[in-house]
């Protein structure tokens, strides 16, 4: 029996003990940070942020730098992530596979911006080994996310495959012989071929992260975001036929934890889910510098309300790819809340989704991304405005299938957040309250 391509890849990475990230991928990565970049310039001929374009481009072109001085360091033998049968020509639209590489590549090359305000603090070995880390976390996340979507995992099956790998990431004892015993008795059969990818992923990112200067210091919280994300994509398992649920995922997140009581279930449920904050954590954990989360309340509530923003802005553009798939998900649930109710299966579901309905649902997500950066604002205020960057490149990374497509979601965004960017960046931001959701019969 002829092995599997991802069980020779991880025999010659294992032959060859590289915890780096293949070139190719790497300048892929770069590649898509300018195709977004110069996209995001474009948008300030449409809308006024408060400051020159010039700003982000710098921005963009630090970040672009960054992976440039990444690839010099990578080789033909690090890790590849790209799946083998992907055509080479693929770049925006994922081709079928179980896991979707080019859409994770692009979540990734937005976790890689997090690192450029982080990036003077940091040894150029300490840049080089968090990209590599980020960019194994965020893969491994894609992964486990595709898995538990498109296949047949129960809910405390969905909770314990992610438990068991995000905890193996960052174990101090990770035992590598165990492991591997515990995911392959874990995984569906079709999805055993991801096995030794996922193998090389963990024990990469392992390795980094315990190696780092700080890993030690967010241990606990990178285990809080690894339970949060573990119940979070658990809950998942009741957006899908033939178990849909609004009541069983409604009972158990309307307990979850949120920063102000400003949020509907859902919201929070978006945030256990995304938990985007961890890229700041690993950026920390590999900085010279210590940072004292105690003094970091105003910053680490911000970066709650964006990772609700961010799981919203990814659904919004897949509503009705989703349901033909079975799932119902958070923005179609916003949207459709009251309706979805009494609804126990999905098949043949097909709602009309006026453009008022988006506009509505656009603006609340403006709204929730808002806060966020006026909360962030408070305790990481810089002249550089790295944050209104930040800001203004999260709906481009999350949307980005859809531009040429869906550019009026964009703008319809930055309509509504604009002002909040302005006020940041001409320094009069004030926390502004987030307005409650519309709820849609």
């Amino acid at each position: 029996m002829r092995p599997s391509p991802w069980l020779v890849v991880a025999l010659t990475v294992q032959a060859y003990q590289v915890l780096g990230i293949n070139r190719e991928d790497v300048e892929l990565l770069s590649h898509t940070v300018l195709r977004l970049g110069g996209y995001a310039e474009g948008l300030f001929d449409f809308h006024d942020f408060g400051f020159e374009k010039g700003i982000l481009r710098q921005h963009v072109s630090n970040v672009y730098e960054m992976l440039l001085q990444m690839k010099d360091r990578s080789t033909s033998f690090g890790l590849p992530l790209r799946p083998p049968n992907l055509p080479p020509s693929a770049f925006w639209e994922d081709q079928g596979e179980t896991w979707n590489y080019l859409q994770t590549l692009r979540f990734a090359a937005g976790a890689t911006m997090m690192s450029e305000d982080y990036r003077r603090h940091m040894t150029a070995d300490n840049l080089y080994n968090a990209l590599t880390a980020k960019v194994l976390h965020k893969c491994m996340i894609g992964i486990l996310d595709d898995l538990i979507d498109k296949g047949s995992y129960a809910y405390l099956e969905a909770k314990d495959l992610h438990h068991m790998v995000l905890s193996a990431m960052v174990d101090p004892d990770f035992d590598e012989t165990v492991f591997v015993k515990r995911l392959v008795s874990m995984l569906k059969q079709e999805h055993v071929p991801l096995f030794d990818l996922m193998n090389s992923i963990t024990k990469g990112f392992n390795a980094l992260w315990n190696h780092s200067p700080h890993g030690a210091d967010f241990f606990y919280q990178m285990e809080v975001l690894d339970e949060r994300v573990a119940l979070g994509q658990a809950l998942t398992m009741f957006q899908k036929d033939p178990g849909f649920s609004l009541s069983k995922m409604q009972r158990v997140a309307s307990a979850f934890y949120e920063p102000q009581g400003d949020m509907t279930w859902w919201e929070k449920l978006g945030a256990h889910v995304s938990a985007t904050v961890r890229y700041n954590f690993i950026d920390m954990a590999f900085a010279d510098r210590d940072y004292d989360l105690r003094k970091l309340d105003n910053f680490l509530s911000g970066w709650y309300y964006y990772d609700t923003a961010l799981i919203l802005m990814d659904h919004v553009t897949s509503i009705h790819p989703d349901l033909r798939n079975g799932i119902g998900n958070l923005s179609l649930i916003a949207m459709r809340s009251r309706e979805l109710e009494g609804i126990t299966n999905l098949r043949g579901y097909n709602p009309v989704l006026p453009l008022e309905d988006y506009d509505l649902h656009l603006r609340r997500i403006a709204a929730l991304t808002s806060k966020a950066l006026e909360l962030v604002d408070r305790d990481f205020h810089d002249e550089t405005l790295f944050y209104p960057f930040l800001t203004i490149m999260m709906p481009i990374v999350m949307m980005a299938d859809w531009i040429g497509k869906r550019d009026d979601m964009i703008h319809t965004f930055l309509d509504a957040i604009a002002p909040a960017i302005r006020r940041v960046a001409t320094g009069s931001a004030e926390i502004a309250e987030v307005v409650p959701t519309r709820q849609h019969a």
